[in-house]
């Protein structure tokens, strides 16, 4: 237990340690569509794709606006909470979205590439795969969005 809390505690740290080659976020910049349709439109692509958006917190409606959703597979949770059920202290997955100045909107999440750098010992490949998944998943949904 000792240290789980000491990788908590340490987690940020490394993650900061590690910012400039492996970035903590993945970043899309979308242009050409309004904030609340970024939004609507996101939530639809992960819908598709069996991500279940759990809520959407609009932390500012005033231009800039910022908000995030709260979105998890459950069937990926199940599976690498059965392997390693301290992980639901990330759970559920983060989405940020943010409007810029110029109207464009940012929208981020972790980058898994960093959290399975830090958890490398910690993850059998199967839970190191439904990682990688549940990447590709919203990954895909920022695309489909963006128009790519």
């Amino acid at each position: 237990m000792r240290k789980f809390i000491f990788l908590l505690l340490a987690l940020p740290l490394v993650l900061i340690a590690q910012e400039r080659e492996h970035p903590l976020q993945y970043e899309e910049v979308i242009e050409g569509l309004d904030f609340e349709d970024v939004k609507l439109l996101l939530k639809t692509a992960l819908d598709g794709r069996n991500m279940n958006v759990l809520g959407v917190v609009d932390v500012s409606t005033e231009k800039p606006r910022f908000s995030y959703m709260l979105v998890c597979n459950l069937s990926y949770a199940e599976k690498i909470f059965r392997e390693f059920p301290k992980m639901g202290v990330m759970a559920p997955c983060r989405i940020y979205l943010y409007e810029r100045e110029d109207g464009s909107v940012v929208v981020g999440f972790v980058n898994v590439d960093t959290i399975l750098r830090v958890f490398k010992d910690k993850l059998s490949d199967r839970a190191k795969e439904v990682f990688r998944k549940a990447n590709e998943d919203v990954l895909s949904a920022i695309r489909e969005v963006k128009g790519e």
